[in-house]
Formats: structure tokens, C-alpha cells, sequence
């Protein structure tokens, strides 16, 4: 019997199964709210609160506290997607550390670690999700589980065994299409494009799950993610759009809202393929993050596998320090014994010469300059795209005025208001305009219709006035443009 335990913010989600991936049986799962404060985007703020909670929680459900794994979702967790010749294991994590020499640390050693991404049959090129954090992000887990008497056997982060749960579920059935996951107030949205994971990101929701406007938000994302899919030139339409854990989600509505943003995709629960499994004991679409542990756990992911290693360097450095004096005097003494083996010279010398004569023949110098050139080229490609999608990207939010902007304006108007555009700040995304009624019952008439269009992210409304010149109502409102609106 396993466990796997999830921490992100606020909820924590724990998962019990015998097996893993599409052999596992789930035998139960729960939810949780964290002490107070005890966690902020996977950091364990307080774990004097955090670690005898979780060890009463152990305990009242009786669960085992061994073979554990944990899932954290965190921020500090950096991840980009990488491609690279195929290679082994070492000589990838070396290539991934390379990958990452752009972060800067405090003092702190990194840990790394990469989740393998699927590939054509045959192909000489290696797709994975690499990832790296600071060794005190691992140590605070390991601390704190040690202080709850729970032994744990793996740390991994939700992102890349959230990738290898879809990869193994809904990648095998879809080639395009986008998981939406929620997790208390946390969205993940994943994007699978040509059959292939493409896209990762993670959103903060300030409205109640559920809620006409908490969906919104998600149809917001959605929307970001079909323009990034533009910006990168994928001409293939999103068909499928899976959501799993929103609290309250009417799908039929949520699929009328898609629609309405011009999403022509079908949208339906998410079937990790094992709900048959439980029946109706508990809803594995609740627990998701954490059952994506049963899916992909591997050696290559494994950060607490990683930081144990970084320690182990740790200890053999120390223990060099300590006994420098005592490497001294052995250096001395094998100093004097080479002596002894002088007249092996003239052998030695031949197998050197050979040695000598492979490192530096041409054809081998030649692939290794043409390798080095190679990693050099993709990764100054690689920083040269992703700046440009950011600076695009960023640009691309701002609001324009134009035509789209008028005719909805001008449509909420009409038969109710009479308005005048004035002017438009397009960094703050303000328009300003003037409106004026002849009736005053109209005036609410006018500000719920504007009120309900998307291209303000705000309408401010704060009352009306009687001209006593032309004998009309003036309308005190302002509007503020939502993101991208104009474009």
C-alpha cells in the first residue's frame, strides 16, 4: 500500500492505491485545509504547526507511514522544456544543469531532476521536462516529515508528474487538447498540441469555484492559451478541453461558455482511467494532483533521490577537509614508492603515447568542437525565442481602440444614450467618453449593457445629474478595457 500526500497552498490532498499508473486501485482519498498560514505557494512557512498536523491526520486515519511520497506545487520549482540529443542518464543531468546556469542562487546548491516526454519510434532526439530547486526547498520537506515520523521515499513536483499522468491518459486517446485542473484556488492549465505536451502554466483564481465568474477566469485561460498558440504558429484548433476538480462546475454551461469565446472544442470531465476502480466512494477528479503521483513517480524525477546524492557529495568533501594532513603524509609516501617504479617508464610511455594520439586525432576533436557547437546553437536559440514570445506576449496584452471597441460602446447606446468618446490611455486601459440620456429610467438600461460586454475588465458607475441647459441626464461612468480587448 502506497501513499502519496500533495501540498500546495491552502488544501492538501492525500491518495492511498496499491499498484501504479493504469494498474493502481485506488482505496482512498482525502482533502484537507492546512494550518493557517502554515503554507504559501509549497513553502512550509510554519512547521511547527504544519508537522504535528500531519502526523495527527496519519494518525486518526490510521494510515501507513511508510512508502510515502510527496507532490509539491511551487513556484520555486523552475521548469522549462527541453530537447536534446539522446544520451544517458549522467550525461543528461549534466546537460539539464547547463540548462539552468542562467538561474541565480543564494548560496544554495541546486537539485535537479527531468521527467522523460514521449518520442517517435526510433528518433535520436530526447524530449524531457527538466526541473531544478534549491536544496533548502528539499531539506525544509525532508525536516518536517522527519518531525512527523513519516519516512518518505520520493519528493516530486506536481508539474511533472501532472505531465506524465496526461501523457500516460488522455495523451493516448487526443493529440490536441488542454487539461484544466483546480486545486482549491490554484488552476493548472496544460496544453498538448500534435500529440505532444507543449505548454504548462499555473494561475491564482480570486473568484469562488463554481461561481458565473469563477468560470470566466477559466475561459480567460483558455483564450491565453489559443493566442499563445498562435504566437506560435500551431495552425491545429484545440478539440478537447478536460476539467477535473472545479467544486460546483455545471459542464453544460461551462461548455455555453467556451463556445461563446469562440473555443470550438468539446469539453468533458477528465477520465484518469481508474474512477471505475473506487465507484462512487469518493471522486478522483478531486484529488488529481496527488493521484498524478501514482502516475509519475520515476528515478529521473525524484528530487528527494537528487538532494540525498548532493548530501552524500557533502559528507566525502568534509571528510577530505578532516583528514588533509593524514592525505598528506600518504602523498609522501607514494611520492617515494614512484621511485620503485621508475624502470616501468619506458613502457608506460608507449601505452601514454597511444593514449595521447586518440584524444587528439582530428576526427575526434572534430565531434566534440561540432557537439559543443551544436548545445551552444539550440541554447542561444532557445533564450533568442522564448525572449521574443515574452516580449510579444507582454505587448500583446496591452488594449488598442479601434472599431471593436467602438461598435460594442456604440451598441449598449443605442435607443438608451447619446455618447461622445473623448479620449483613450492605452497603458492604463482607460476610455473616456461622455454619455447623456433624455430619459433618466434608461440610464440602467444602458450601464447593464456595458456592464456585460468582455471588452471591459471594469465599469465604474457611480450615478447621474440633470443638465438644466439641454434638459438631459448626464451619466457619471467610467470603463476600464480588459486585457487585450481591441485585439
Amino acid at each position: 500500500m502506497s501513499t502519496v500526500i500533495y501540498i500546495s497552498n491552502k488544501q492538501i490532498q492525500v491518495v492511498t492505491a496499491r499498484g501504479s499508473g493504469h494498474s493502481a486501485k485506488p482505496t482512498a482519498a482525502y482533502t484537507m485545509a492546512s494550518p493557517e498560514g502554515s503554507v504559501i505557494n509549497g513553502m512550509i512557512m510554519d512547521p511547527e504547526a504544519l508537522a504535528p498536523f500531519i502526523k495527527g491526520f496519519f494518525a486518526h486515519n490510521k494510515l501507513s507511514t511508510k512508502d510515502v511520497s510527496l507532490v509539491v506545487n511551487s513556484s520555486k520549482i523552475a521548469g522549462k522544456r527541453i530537447e536534446l540529443p539522446s544520451m544517458s542518464h549522467n550525461k543528461t543531468m549534466e546537460f539539464v544543469a547547463r540548462e539552468f546556469n542562467d538561474i541565480s542562487r543564494d548560496d544554495t546548491r541546486p537539485v535537479y531532476g527531468y521527467t522523460s516526454l514521449a518520442v517517435e519510434k526510433g528518433s535520436k532526439v530526447k524530449k524531457v521536462y527538466a526541473e531544478t530547486v534549491d536544496a533548502e526547498f528539499i531539506k525544509d520537506y525532508v525536516d518536517l516529515f522527519n518531525d512527523a515520523g513519516i519516512s518518505l521515499k520520493g519528493i516530486y513536483s506536481s508539474e511533472g508528474t501532472m505531465i506524465r499522468m496526461i501523457e500516460q491518459t488522455a495523451g493516448k486517446r487526443c493529440k490536441n487538447f488542454v487539461v484544466q485542473v483546480a486545486d482549491d484556488n490554484m488552476l493548472t492549465n496544460v496544453l498538448w498540441a500534435e500529440g505532444n505536451f507543449v505548454y504548462y502554466s499555473g494561475q491564482r483564481c480570486f473568484n469562488e469555484p463554481g461561481t458565473e465568474e469563477y468560470m470566466e477566469e477559466c475561459v480567460r485561460a483558455l483564450s491565453q492559451l489559443t493566442q499563445f498558440m498562435k504566437a506560435n504558429q500551431m495552425d491545429t484548433p484545440i478539440q478537447n478541453i478536460f476539467v477535473a476538480g472545479i467544486k460546483g462546475l455545471d459542464i453544460d454551461v461551462y461548455r455555453q461558455m467556451t463556445s461563446a469565446s469562440r473555443i470550438e472544442a468539446a469539453v468533458e470531465w477528465y477520465d484518469c482511467g481508474l474512477s471505475q476502480k473506487v465507484g462512487r466512494r469518493f471522486d478522483l477528479t478531486a484529488v488529481l494532483p496527488a493521484l498524478s503521483g501514482i502516475f509519475g513517480q520515476d528515478k529521473t524525477n525524484n528530487l528527494l533521490t537528487a538532494f540525498s546524492s548532493l548530501k552524500k557529495e557533502k559528507k566525502v568533501d568534509a571528510f577530505w577537509q578532516k583528514s588533509f594532513i593524514l592525505i598528506a603524509v600518504v602523498f609522501v609516501i607514494m611520492l617515494a614508492l614512484t621511485v620503485v617504479f621508475v624502470l616501468q617508464k619506458k613502457k608506460t610511455e608507449a601505452e601514454l603515447e597511444d593514449l595521447k594520439a586518440y584524444n587528439e586525432n582530428p576526427a575526434t576533436m572534430m565531434n566534440l568542437a561540432m557537439y559543443d557547437q551544436a548545445v551552444n546553437g539550440m541554447t542561444e536559440g532557445s533564450d533568442r525565442y522564448n525572449s521574443y514570445i515574452n516580449i510579444k506576449n507582454a505587448v500583446e496584452t496591452y488594449p488598442v481602440f479601434n472599431d471593436k471597441i467602438r461598435e460594442p460602446l456604440e451598441r449598449c447606446a443605442t435607443g438608451y444614450a447619446e455618447i461622445e468618446i473623448t479620449s483613450f490611455d492605452a497603458v492604463a486601459g482607460v476610455l473616456s467618453f461622455t454619455a447623456n440620456s433624455e430619459r433618466v429610467q434608461d440610464i440602467n438600461k444602458f450601464i447593464s449593457r456595458i456592464q456585460s460586454e468582455d471588452i471591459f475588465s471594469s465599469v465604474s458607475y457611480s450615478g447621474y445629474s440633470l443638465n438644466s441647459n439641454n434638459n438631459t441626464w448626464n451619466i457619471h461612468v467610467s470603463c476600464t478595457l480588459a486585457e487585450s480587448a481591441g485585439r
